[in-house]
């Protein structure tokens, strides 16, 4: 069907106007020499402008003959979010020669959110050129267009000006750092297997998406063409918002599933990065997922060999110019120095900390694991302190440390960790490393695991390789089999299975931190008399434990545990003082 002012037009001409909508321009290309011939051909004939909507598959969508501002896209199934560009390309006529394109065109761009606008200029019977604008966000938020302009179509930039669309899209969705999964948008799930792709759905959850559909793939060479289009027809009538792949995807695997299915895309890694953003609270967090966020971005950028020059917009704007891509990737790579900087003088000051923890001498215990495994719930009740819970993942991205007595004398400190999860993006353990360390310097850790989850030994094995990535595979550990109460929990050698909310296996939990403390040290008795205090003191400040205390008539009477180093240093003072024998 044909759109505009047909009336007077001849049924030969319209017969030529509807075969456009028969030619197909390859994916490579910006625009064919075949339909910009045509089209200055039947503009020739007529002496009236004739537009066409390409879709980033290369389908004409649409055939208008007349002004080319009349065609609206509203009824258009390529029509997608407001908040996004139309994913069409409008290819006009100008009768006059004149290939420049009129603030009448920029308007249409901006009022359609095309991907671009090009004019043709049809000089004789020929085509003289052709201009094309992309839209680039400002400042203020509001919207530019930015123009190209080639002589010699037969030399036309094609992957070069379709880049430039790509990297409007890219600018205009915000789908680089922000483009975040919104409150109850409908979302499509993708993936390969049946377990990753619910706890995909449990991510989303926790971005706030409302998962419609997923779709399983049973082999791993990815979605091809040809399933791509069957879920795009499902996403159609679902009214689908976003696509989430259960991957990771290059920005060109992105962008070609984006361009089958006609939604916005995200990968895995992105949604994970939406998450960590929603639940960073303190100053440090944020920083840290603002890092991860940049060094993902950097590699959406893609490059787009020679483009052309922009056309400046006043005197000292005209010439080559700098790209915008240029541009964007030294804006990024100045950001990541700036917080790597300031990253790295908070893990000087946590650095600082833990020493100053240490020199004191209490033992510092880490609490690691899978997400929504009940870390923060497990601590919450072995210190007695207000730890913030929840049953969402990824509920504590901020290392937080509390202090407690598990036993009489026997004084610790438990730190929470951030949850790990299949397929943790690398970008996060880079930026995390400094409170991941947490649990490199920790004397104990203990893996923490969902006994009633019936995919915990794969995520067991997710948190190993984390702690090897970060160099804690070598840290003495105890399991520990959490939501025992929930039913029967899988075996695991040497586990202790607990549970936070009813206290069942606290105490067995407790036992083993302490035989773990205690390795390496000794029991001893000793009445020190009252004159040689600072024996006493000597006792106090490097036992491990003291286990019970009692005045006598000629000194105190003290038991406690110590390591046999320290231990053998308090022997040989009690020596040199006759105490002992």
């Amino acid at each position: 069907m044909v759109n505009g002012i047909t009336e007077g037009i001849s049924k030969s001409i319209v017969k030529k106007l509807e075969e456009l909508e028969d030619i197909k321009v390859e994916r490579s290309e910006y625009a064919s020499a075949e339909l910009m011939q045509r089209m200055a051909d039947i503009t020739s004939a007529t002496g009236k402008e004739v537009s066409v909507y390409v879709s980033r598959q290369g389908d004409i969508i649409s055939v208008a003959i007349g002004e080319s501002d009349r065609v609206s896209l509203e009824a258009l199934t390529m029509r997608r979010s407001e908040e996004r560009l139309s994913g069409l390309r409008c290819l006009h006529t100008h009768p006059n020669g004149d290939a420049r394109l009129s603030s009448v065109d920029v308007q249409s761009l901006k009022k359609l959110r095309l991907d671009a606008m090009s004019a043709i200029g049809v000089k004789n019977g020929t085509v003289s050129g052709i201009s094309m604008a992309v839209l680039s966000p400002k400042e203020n938020n509001e919207l530019d267009a930015l123009m190209y302009y080639c002589a010699d179509v037969e030399r036309l930039p094609h992957a070069e000006w379709l880049e430039l669309i790509m990297q409007a899209d890219s600018q205009i969705t915000r789908t680089v750092i922000f483009d975040n999964v919104d409150k109850n948008e409908r979302i499509m799930l993708l993936g390969h297997d049946e377990a990753s792709l619910e706890e995909l759905a449990a991510l989303t959850d926790t971005a706030g998406g409302t998962v419609v559909k997923k779709f399983i793939q049973k082999n791993r060479v990815g979605f091809g063409s040809g399933k791509l289009h069957e879920l795009a027809l499902y996403a159609q009538a679902d009214n689908i918002d976003v696509a989430i792949y259960d991957d990771e995807l290059t920005a060109i695997e992105q962008r070609n599933m984006e361009d089958e299915l006609g939604v916005r895309v995200l990968d895995r890694t992105a949604l994970i990065l939406d998450i960590f953003a929603m639940r960073a609270v303190s100053g440090e967090g944020q920083l840290q997922v603002e890092l991860a966020q940049a060094k993902y971005a950097l590699t959406r950028l893609i490059g787009m060999g020679t483009v052309l020059s922009q056309q400046g917009g006043g005197i000292g704007t005209r010439g080559p110019g700098e790209k915008k891509l240029e541009t964007d990737r030294r804006h990024i790579k100045r950001r990541i120095a700036e917080l790597e900087r300031q990253l790295a003088a908070l893990g000087q000051q946590r650095a600082l900390q833990r020493k100053r923890r240490i020199r004191q001498g209490v033992p510092q215990i880490a609490l690691v694991g899978y997400t929504n495994v009940g870390k923060s719930t497990l601590m919450g009740v072995l210190t007695g302190a207000e730890v913030f819970a929840e049953n969402k993942l990824f509920a504590t991205l901020d290392p937080l440390t509390r202090s407690c007595s598990i036993a009489k004398g026997v004084e610790v400190l438990f730190t929470d960790t951030v949850g790990f999860i299949k397929k943790l993006p690398h970008q996060l353990v880079e930026a995390f490393r400094s409170t991941l360390e947490e649990a490199v310097y920790a004397d104990i850790l203990l893996h923490v695991c969902d006994g009633s989850n019936v995919d915990m030994f794969r995520q067991m094995q997710a948190v190993d390789d984390v702690l090897g990535q970060i160099g804690a595979g070598n840290v003495p550990r105890i399991t520990v089999i959490n939501k025992c109460d929930k039913g029967e929990a899988p075996e695991v050698k040497d586990g202790v299975y607990v549970s936070a909310i009813t206290g069942q296996g606290l105490d067995e939990l407790r036992d083993r931190i302490i035989s773990i403390l205690n390795a390496g040290n000794r029991k001893a008795c000793f009445t020190i008399p009252y004159a040689d205090g600072e024996l006493l003191a000597f006792i106090h400040s490097n036992a491990v434990s003291i286990d019970d205390e009692e005045y006598t008539e000629i000194g105190t009477k003290i038991s406690f545990v110590m390591p046999s180093e320290e231990l053998g240093r308090l022997e040989a003072k009690l020596k040199d003082k006759g105490i002992l024998k």
